[in-house]
């Protein structure tokens, strides 16, 4: 199978997780794009997922709806329906409606061959009556509820929708899409969308996406070449001079447009012997002088003309290229220093396109760009091959890490779980220095803090707890043990949580007094940031002991991850006020220290405790922010980020009416498996839908919603006290504005 780009293995683990993506695929005709379609539907139906193939048509687009027709003819989990010009049907009968919702707005006779093509004289293509077009509008809210009950129950599939030629979409079919589209990150939904970017209607969905952190993009630059097309080419290529023909070849790979200064350092030629050189490609019509750069007039001929060169000559002018741009740009860009590493990548997988491919990814991941970044260093990972193994041993483990911190923001989670695992075994196994190790894997803390507890990741980090317990490397194992005990509290395990704490305390006593004794201080606080009174303020001891052996070590990233957690523990005893003051504190730093993992809680903090003090102007900056840092670091469920973003959103849609909205992210969190869920969000999410279905007079639905409460598992997660007025919900639903209020405090309704 061939290798998928980054958005699509990304939207294929969220599909795993629960959770949708939508990729737009955009390239001009013969790139490639419906060949990415057809492996990513053979990948979907081997998922048992729901395939839906719509097609875009020339025709179709002046039809209202028109490119919506096969949402009402799917079949069931693992099939696929597929429409082409549904002029050129000769089926007579209607449409069979599958599972699948259908349209709302489409009837059941529709003209379907060239014999019913009278009807439309009397109306219009959906067999409808001539009208406005407000009153022919679909309703994608009408349908997404109807596709829901896909997503649920012991029957439960991904869907997903593969959309060919949507340049040709009329208007009302791609804002049905598009809206669509802006939930698809709530269930397991995935919306494929091929563009041709040589149609002009390819605007119009660039424009809907714009800003959208959720809508990944595929780019196709190359069209596949016509093999007549490749004879010719070279025929003409073969009469040129041999001085011309190496011009032609280093355009062609420089990208098949560059500037007649680095074209002339690159061929070492001067001006006049550069002229002289192009002048008979130019003749041909080979290549093409405009606005002082020399560039190759038809796409297709750019890689067309670079696989014309033999191969050892193509890899040497690859060095040539790469040295002369080097020299051209003592302080290179980002997009230089990848050009770069990417020329000597491809003359030698060795140790200088290594150096170049790791600088150009570590500027990636300061930039937060980590598709890019995952993709350097699985390339500088690959050059490892070629390094001497004293050289390569040390480096490997660094390697892996570092691109597994790239993955796990990337939203490929397996994968990042896979390079942890090797790269720390790895490190073991080259007996690499407990200091050395613990610094590469200090970094790595934050993007598996905010990834959250996945079982398969907690199983992966108690077995490298054992490996560097039986390796020696103490310091590895403090770092992990603290990890796991705070999953373990997230998970609602306090007692599991607190003996792992203990036990990474008891190990840091065998360290010299530092950081990672700081850390097991800040587990131990975060064991007892929710138990009693007492245990509170033991917890608020270990907490400020924590930052300030943090602050001595100079260890910031820590101290603004023990920061986030003494904020958490004013807030579970209910001092807002001194949370509220620490979190607007700690976000400029934050930003300027580009640490969006441990921001995205204080701006979720922020958000909390202005939506429980009533409406602010101050509540919609700080959930897009956090909606925005959401998307930058790909979260997926059970991410406890992304779980609460989704818990206030939904309060906030809640106080302002927009209960479908509301309904939609709370019962979001509840279709989490319960084995990944986060007890406490799930607990608060099923009370506020409780109160939301109470609110609009539904007290059986309510009544069921409390039932789920009644599992061992759920009571213990139920925070001390709401027993008290969860018996009479009624009550408390009439002032709850639909659930997004703020609910009563330990001890009861009368408390506040």
């Amino acid at each position: 199978m061939p290798d998928l780009p980054p958005p699509v293995l990304r939207a294929m683990q969220g599909l795993a997780e629960g959770s949708g993506r939508t990729v737009a695929v955009v390239g001009p005709p013969l790139s490639g794009k419906s060949g990415l379609l057809e492996e990513m539907r053979g990948r979907l139906v081997a998922r048992k997922a729901r395939v839906i193939e719509l097609r875009g048509t020339y025709r179709g687009r002046s039809v209202p709806y028109g490119g919506l027709e096969g949402l009402r003819s799917a079949g069931g989990p693992g099939a696929s329906s597929v429409t082409g010009d549904p002029l050129d049907s000769s089926d007579d009968g209607p449409l069979a409606v599958g599972p699948v919702a259908s349209i709302p707005y489409l009837t059941d006779r529709m003209p379907r061959s060239r014999r019913s093509r009278a009807e439309r004289g009397r109306g219009t293509y959906l067999g409808q009556p001539v009208r406005a077009r407000a009153a022919n509008e679909g309703d994608p809210d009408r349908f997404w509820q109807e596709i829901l009950p896909e997503f649920r129950g012991p029957e439960a599939h991904p869907v997903a929708i593969l959309i060919d030629d949507a340049a040709l979409f009329d208007t009302e079919s791609r804002e049905f899409v598009v809206a669509l589209s802006k939930r698809a990150r709530l269930r397991p939904f995935l919306i494929v969308v091929a563009l041709d970017s040589t149609v002009p209607g390819y605007t119009g969905w660039e424009e809907a996406f714009l800003g959208r952190g959720d809508v990944d993009f595929v780019r196709f630059n190359d069209t596949v070449p016509d093999p007549r097309e490749t004879h010719r080419l070279k025929a003409v290529y073969d009469d040129l001079p041999a001085v011309s023909q190496r011009v032609v070849g280093f355009v062609a790979l420089l990208g098949g447009s560059v500037g007649e200064v680095v074209l002339s350092r690159v061929s070492r030629l001067t001006f006049p012997q550069l002229a002289e050189a192009i002048l008979p490609a130019t003749g041909v019509g080979l290549l093409k002088l405009q606005d002082g750069k020399v560039l190759i007039p038809h796409l297709p001929w750019v890689d067309l003309s670079a696989d014309l060169l033999p191969d050892r000559q193509r890899r040497e002018m690859h060095l040539e290229i790469a040295n002369a741009l080097a020299a051209l740009s003592p302080e290179p860009s980002l997009t230089r220093r990848v050009e770069v590493a990417r020329h000597y990548l491809a003359w030698f997988p060795g140790p200088m396109a290594l150096r170049h491919l790791l600088e150009a990814a570590e500027i990636s991941l300061q930039l937060l760009d980590f598709d890019a970044a995952a993709e350097l260093l699985a390339d500088s990972i690959k050059c490892l091959a070629s390094v001497p193994p004293s050289e390569r041993d040390p480096l490997e483990p660094e390697l892996r890490l570092l691109h597994a911190r790239a993955l796990f923001f990337g939203g490929r989670l397996t994968e990042a779980e896979g390079e942890v695992r090797e790269g720390v075994e790895g490190a073991i196994r080259t007996r690499t220095p407990s200091e050395t190790l613990t610094e590469w894997i200090e970094p790595l803390l934050l993007a598996m803090r905010a990834v959250g507890p996945r079982p398969s990741l907690t199983t992966t980090l108690l077995e490298l707890v054992e490996r560097c317990h039986d390796g020696g490397q103490v310091e590895a194992e403090v770092l992990f043990e603290a990890l796991v005990a705070e999953f373990h509290f997230e998970r609602n395990r306090h007692e599991e949580a607190r003996a792992e704490s203990h036990r990474a305390a008891l190990l840091s006593r065998r360290l010299p007094e530092g950081p990672l004794q700081a850390l097991a201080l800040l587990a131990i606080g975060l064991s007892r940031t929710e138990g009693s009174r007492e245990e509170q303020i033991v917890a608020e001891r270990f907490l400020r002991a924590a930052r300030y052996l943090l602050g001595r070590a100079r260890r910031w990233q820590l101290d603004a991850l023990a920061e986030d957690l003494e904020a958490r523990l004013y807030e579970a005893r209910r001092e807002p006020q001194r949370a509220r003051e620490l979190r607007e504190r700690a976000i400029p730093s934050l930003q300027r220290s580009k640490l969006p993992s441990i921001e995205l809680n204080h701006q979720l903090g922020l958000a909390q405790i202005l939506l429980d003090r009533g409406p602010s102007k101050q509540i919609e900056p700080a959930l897009a922010r956090a909606h925005q840092i959401t998307d930058l670091l790909h979260l997926l469920p059970p991410a406890p980020g992304l779980l609460r973003l989704w818990l206030l959103e939904g309060r906030q849609m809640a106080m302002n009416e927009l209960t479908d909205g509301a309904q939609d992210r709370w019962s979001a969190i509840l279709d989490v498996p319960s084995a990944m869920t986060i007890p406490r969000l799930r607990v608060e999410a099923i009370v506020r839908l409780a109160l939301l279905e109470a609110s609009s007079r539904q007290p059986e639905r309510a009544a069921e919603l409390l039932a789920l409460l009644e599992s061992p598992e759920m009571q213990r997660a139920v925070p001390p006290g709401w027993s008290e007025w969860l018996g009479n919900l009624a009550a408390l639903a009439a002032s709850s504005e639909h659930g997004g209020g703020p609910l009563p405090p330990v001890g009861g309704p009368g408390r506040r």
